[in-house]
């Protein structure tokens, strides 16, 4: 079986709508790897209407990841309430739409004999550039509540992220934007990133996964590591935003690499 993996979008409805259409063509399921802008935007329905129609007319299935750019308030009360959760009162995935679904942080699933886990969100470096409960969320932020839980299911062949486990565990392009600091954004700033991505490493660390696909740096990348204690290397894909060629690819469920 082979899925799609699509990048940030950004709220970018126009290119959402090409990318998924173009996609839809070739695969029946797609995995959205964060900062789709849920409940963002001048329009936030329309957008997610515009998502669903073109998922509708070409029979796609999308799975959505968190991504730090989410509107986490209504994301939160839509957890909160018990018709989204399991008997224990774990998140289940939201059906935001007859073809769109968004996953909450720790949310395991199988697909053509694959074991798959996620584990949305991250710390946003241009936090200070934004207005709490207008354009940010504490609630993007990963806790070890949900490292605990991504962890409680033990080992997957694939992990779904939005930010990316720590160097040298990720993409050379990865690893030159937070050793280099491109943007030049503030220590605290810089001590927040970096913790995200420590509780992201922490739980890469202890599902050792095969494959691991994220979004979150705006770059398209590719590294395979030995993680400690595994007896199998792990294949790292980043995946570049919306506009640029690389914020989409294809996933071969049985090989965990390229269609060939």
């Amino acid at each position: 079986m082979i899925i799609g993996l699509v990048g940030d979008l950004e709220g970018d409805r126009d290119w959402a709508v090409e990318v998924l259409r173009a996609l839809g063509r070739e695969v029946d399921v797609a995995v959205q790897l964060g900062d789709l802008r849920f409940g963002m935007g001048a329009d936030p329905d329309g957008y997610l209407a515009a998502i669903e129609a073109v998922c509708a007319e070409v029979g796609l299935r999308l799975l959505c990841i968190t991504g730090n750019h989410e509107h986490w308030a209504r994301l939160k009360a839509l957890w909160a309430d018990p018709a989204h959760q399991d008997i224990d009162g774990t998140p289940l995935p939201l059906e935001v739409s007859d073809h769109v679904s968004l996953l909450p942080r720790g949310h395991r699933w199988e697909l053509d004999g694959r074991s798959l886990v996620a584990l949305g969100g991250a710390p946003s470096v241009n936090r200070l550039l934004l207005t709490e409960g207008v354009s940010w969320w504490p609630g993007e932020v990963i806790t070890d509540e949900h490292v605990d839980l991504t962890l409680a299911g033990g080992q997957a062949d694939v992990m779904f992220l939005h930010d990316s486990p720590a160097p040298p565990l990720c993409t050379p392009p990865v690893a030159e934007i937070v050793r280099g600091n491109p943007m030049d954004w503030p220590e605290v700033i810089l001590a927040e990133a970096d913790a995200g991505m420590a509780q992201v490493t922490r739980a890469v660390l202890g599902v050792r996964p095969r494959l691991v696909a994220h979004g979150h740096f705006h770059v398209a990348g590719e590294a395979v590591v030995r993680l400690p204690g595994a007896d199998h290397d792990t294949t790292i894909w980043s995946l570049a935003a919306n506009g640029d060629p690389a914020n989409v690819r294809l996933l071969d469920l049985a090989t965990l690499s390229d269609p060939a």
